[in-house]
């Protein structure tokens, strides 16, 4: 009658009873020797539980995160050392970034005594309209990505010590917006994006223009944002964007990661027992493992950050390894290969038309009359070196186009 679950739920002691039935139901091998209501009981439980298991859902994509904790306010530790103890700091939104004093306009510290850790108020208040910090942060960040330079430049650092913003109204008009749209990132792309800023061209390959000479004068470093900046994509887009060309790439969502492909000279402790294929079985880099100690060449040529931690700006290097990676990598050697492949399927196409669709797929244009003479021109010395009479339907001769095509530096600079 004690076990019953209202009157154990009614009971002084409840969490006694509770740490008895758990003891209980470890001791399994004593259901055969229990009393008839206990040994029911323990049925009643297992039916439960084999109910509960048939309908787990082993494999989900939730995030493990800590349960919430106590509500307890710690002290200061002074300097750090957990033996030299200050008074007791009452937890509440960060003095630096919270306003009146440590708190926000009609958001009180969570109350003394709450069952709660006082993370879910924490975060409320990070995202409470009246706090313009994350949205500016976030919104910067995004700015970063698609120009290549925040409109606070260092990205990381919103303090005293860091740059200070170019634009403040844009970026305070920008954050207005973004919470306006629901925290839409989406959104907010679409209207960076779609502004004359963002549309307008670097000047790399145009003539300069009297304005445009005027413009660079006034503003050499190009803070303003009179021109869009000249940017390197980054290494995985680099990848990716090789893939796509020679229809290796696969767009499949979600799934495990891919292990890394190990080169003979990725020797060290820890080195996997198997490596992965060279293409990373098409997928797009942000499936490939990472192992801090053996990263790809490719992604370290091209300034993939060490993962010991977060990196708000990457480095943008130009180095001879980044040329000699695209010239000489088998990745790339076998992707324009695949590429030749593709281009060879179509038996109706003549050579100048697949020369044509080469600088489609890669640069998104036509070539032009320039490059198309120089195109073929070089097919044609390609096919002498081989002893070929026709170069119109050997592999090879397409796949060493297709590599030089990867090392043309519009390849991989976004004007």
């Amino acid at each position: 009658e004690l076990l019953r679950a209202d009157a154990i739920a009614a009971d002084e002691q409840a969490s006694d009873w509770s740490a008895l039935a758990n003891w209980l139901i470890a001791q399994s091998d004593l259901a055969s020797e229990a009393p008839p209501e206990l040994a029911a009981a323990f049925a009643e439980y297992a039916q439960a539980r084999e109910k509960l298991l048939a309908g787990q859902i082993e494999d989900s994509r939730v995030c493990l995160a800590m349960w919430d904790g106590t509500a307890v306010d710690e002290n200061l530790l002074i300097r750090g050392n957990h033996k030299t103890t200050g008074p007791v700091v009452p937890r509440r939104m960060l003095e630096a970034l919270a306003m009146s004093g440590g708190r926000l306009p009609g958001k009180p510290e969570p109350p003394e005594g709450s069952s709660g850790s006082g993370r879910l108020a924490l975060a409320r208040q990070l995202v409470d309209p009246a706090n313009p910090f994350t949205s500016r942060v976030l919104v910067n960040r995004i700015w970063h990505h698609l120009f290549g330079r925040g409109i606070v430049p260092s990205v990381d650092n919103f303090g005293v010590l860091g740059q200070q913003p170019t634009h403040p109204e844009l970026l305070d008009f920008l954050a207005q917006q973004f919470i306006r749209d629901g925290w839409s990132v989406k959104r907010l792309i679409r209207s960076i994006v779609l502004s004359d800023a963002y549309q307008m061209a670097s000047g790399g390959r145009q003539p300069p223009e009297e304005s445009a000479v005027r413009e660079q004068e006034a503003d050499p470093q190009n803070l303003l944002f009179h021109r869009q900046n000249l940017r390197r994509l980054e290494g995985e887009a680099i990848r990716d964007a090789i893939l796509a060309v020679s229809g290796r790439l696969d767009r499949t969502q979600f799934g495990p990661s891919v292990p890394v492909h190990l080169t003979p000279f990725m020797q060290g402790r820890g080195r996997p027992g198997t490596s992965g294929p060279l293409d990373g079985a098409g997928r797009r880099s942000i499936y490939i493992a990472v192992r801090r100690n053996f990263l790809a060449p490719m992604m370290l040529a091209f300034d993939t950050p060490i993962p010991l931690g977060t990196v708000g700006r990457r480095n943008v290097s130009n180095v001879p390894a980044q040329a000699l990676i695209l010239m000489n990598d088998p990745f790339v050697a076998e992707q324009a290969l695949a590429w030749a492949s593709k281009l060879l399927a179509d038996k109706e196409a003549t050579t100048e038309s697949r020369v044509r669709r080469m600088y489609l797929e890669a640069f998104s244009r036509e070539p032009t009359g320039d490059e198309l003479t120089s195109a073929l021109a070089f097919l044609s010395e390609q096919a002498r070196e081989y002893g070929l009479a026709d170069a119109a339907t050997d592999e090879r001769v397409w796949a060493d186009l297709g590599h030089v095509i990867f090392n043309v530096k519009e390849f991989v600079l976004i004007e």
